[in-house]
């Protein structure tokens, strides 16, 4: 049986960095190879959705009716909105964003915000905070963030806290993770009121500018197109509002 802890790391992290850059830093933890390919050989055969054959014209009418009532009564019980307008879902009057696990950004003057899940279970939000009106589609380009103003934030289960020293062993991590991508960048001390972590300018190959910080259970991670105010002022808003999450 993998090791748990081993298995929710790399589904955590599996899409964002090199496994290389992944073994690497467990290694420095103190994880064997054999428990880091036991437990990616588990996470890479999570089976994925089986791609179904073309049904007849009558059945998929059928079907796609009885679809069409299943998505219509869940919707009448959630009354939750499609992902790209799910903002005034958890947007206060203020101007505040509510994120799942007991958080608060604050929204810039004319910004609104987009959150959807990165996994079924929704351990992992994934926030994008954008100028009203802006198109989802433009989400997955993070060549345009700078130009349209976009902030990512990720907020997942941290593994970070159970170390003595949290701040140092995310430090170690992001410079494995980063030179293993052969990435030219700088780094400095953050912190958001009592909650520490870093902030990264990236050089090249692709330039950005990304902040970690460690928050009780979770750790946020922020991404943007350069380091402007807009930036600063979604980043230094985070504030934890459920010490229980």
């Amino acid at each position: 049986m993998p090791n748990p802890d081993v298995v929710a790391y790399l589904r955590q992290f599996i899409n964002k960095f090199p496994v290389d850059g992944l073994r690497k830093q467990l290694h420095s933890e103190g994880v064997s190879d054999s428990d880091f390919d036991e437990a990616l050989k588990f996470v890479l055969k999570t089976p994925l959705p089986k791609e179904r054959k073309p049904a007849k014209a009558g059945t998929l009418l059928i079907v796609g009716g009885v679809i069409l009532v299943v998505v219509a009564v869940v919707l009448a019980i959630l009354r939750q909105p499609q992902p790209a307008e799910e903002s005034g879902r958890q947007q206060t009057e203020e101007g505040a964003y509510l994120g799942a696990s007991g958080y608060v950004i604050r929204l810039p003057e004319g910004y609104t915000a987009y959150p959807s899940f990165k996994d079924r279970s929704k351990t992992i939000e994934v926030v994008h905070f954008a100028k009203r009106g802006t198109d989802p589609s433009h989400f997955v380009n993070e060549g345009l963030f700078g130009q349209l103003g976009i902030v990512r934030l990720e907020v997942s289960p941290s593994r970070f806290l159970d170390n003595p020293h949290p701040v140092d062993s995310l430090n170690k991590f992001i410079d494995t993770v980063m030179q293993s991508r052969g990435e030219t960048f700088n780094k400095k001390p953050l912190q958001v009121t009592s909650l520490k972590g870093l902030q990264l300018t990236v050089e090249s190959p692709f330039q950005r500018t990304e902040a970690y910080i460690l928050g009780e259970k979770v750790l946020y991670m922020f991404s943007a197109g350069q380091d402007d105010e807009i930036f600063r002022e979604i980043v230094m808003s985070l504030r934890e509002t459920d010490a229980s999450m």
